[in-house]
């Protein structure tokens, strides 16, 4: 079956299975970094809020034998425990004094995010190739997160500008997701401990450092989540204090939109060395979605400013020469 035959297959299935009250839309749904992904989303009579849920991640287990009725009790599945909580009530989310309560910052790849961010308001900063984008933290636990982007269209709902987004965002991200910094073979120790292979860029830049002749200390940036945490670097005075308790300029590796790695500068780092392997390990290891940057940031303390260290390298849409 080809894939809009099968896309067309999981709808009809899936309306069969959920009945006349639902109604079931494909759409080509713009993710970060430009990648399009094919949602399903499911509306219920009655309810304001529809989940989608994207199909490209079946197709493949199709291929490879699952029949479509188990892949259809797995989209049931993720639609039961998508839905918006009962405690969150949907007018709420039309109260500004609410709202600002709930917005939160990501951090993204301003160059290759250029077609989605003329309808997302975002902060640019100029010396970098990186803004922050706003959501809404809808529901956090210790299993689940649910977010919502905020489009422009909500700005004229709410009435509220992107400085009073960022200026709420700034309270609330670093309360409701605050920075972690902990040292990389911690964190690959973790990693080892519960097998999450999703960190393999990690493990792959210690593998670098361990054929150079003198290892620097490396520290892994994120959140608790382990979602968007590198957004965490923008957080006020984080990376001042970090580089006061390591007497040290410091040299940060996008390692993905979920953490960065962050390195005390030495005379025994190549820069350009760091840029090749970041640039290299984005193409091999890391989910186009979830690419920061092939660039190699510099912090100053001197100056408290954080500057694009390598200029020579490859946009994130950039295919391997």
């Amino acid at each position: 079956m080809v894939y809009e035959a099968f896309l067309e297959t999981i709808k009809q299935s899936v309306g069969e299975r959920l009945g006349p009250d639902f109604t079931l839309i494909l759409q080509s749904i713009t993710k970060n970094n430009g990648l399009v992904l094919d949602g399903l989303c499911i509306e219920k009579a009655g309810e304001k809020a529809a989940p989608t849920i994207y199909l490209n991640q079946f197709y493949e287990p199709y291929e490879n034998g699952i029949p479509i009725n188990e892949i259809v009790e797995d989209i049931l599945l993720l639609y039961q425990t998508n839905r918006l909580p009962d405690h969150i009530k949907i007018e709420k989310l039309s109260s500004p004094e609410y709202i600002k309560t709930k917005i939160i910052y990501r951090l993204i790849n301003e160059p290759a995010n250029q077609d989605q961010l003329s309808d997302i308001p975002h902060i640019s900063y100029p010396s970098l190739d990186l803004c922050l984008i706003f959501c809404l933290s809808l529901h956090r636990s210790q299993d689940d997160l649910l977010t919502a982007l905020i489009h422009n269209s909500h700005l004229k709902t709410w009435n509220l500008t992107t400085e009073e987004l960022f200026q709420a965002a700034k309270i609330n991200t670093p309360y409701l997701f605050p920075a972690r910094i902990r040292s990389l073979s911690e964190v690959i120790k973790d990693i080892a401990r519960n097998s999450a292979k999703e960190e393999i860029e990690e493990e792959d830049l210690i593998d670098f450092f361990d054929t150079t002749p003198l290892s620097p200390p490396m520290y892994v940036l994120t959140n608790p989540a382990g979602i968007n945490g590198a957004a965490c670097m923008f957080y006020d005075d984080i990376l001042k204090d970090f580089a006061t308790c390591t007497d040290s300029d410091l040299i940060i590796l996008p390692s993905s939109i979920h953490e960065v790695l962050i390195i005390p500068n030495s005379k025994n780092i190549s820069i350009k060395e760091l840029s090749e392997t970041v640039f290299s390990i984005n193409q091999e290891e890391v989910p186009e979605e979830d690419r920061l940057s092939n660039h190699i940031y510099f912090y100053s303390r001197s100056s408290d400013e954080l500057t694009i260290a390598f200029t020579s390298s490859f946009p994130i849409g950039t295919k391997n020469p």
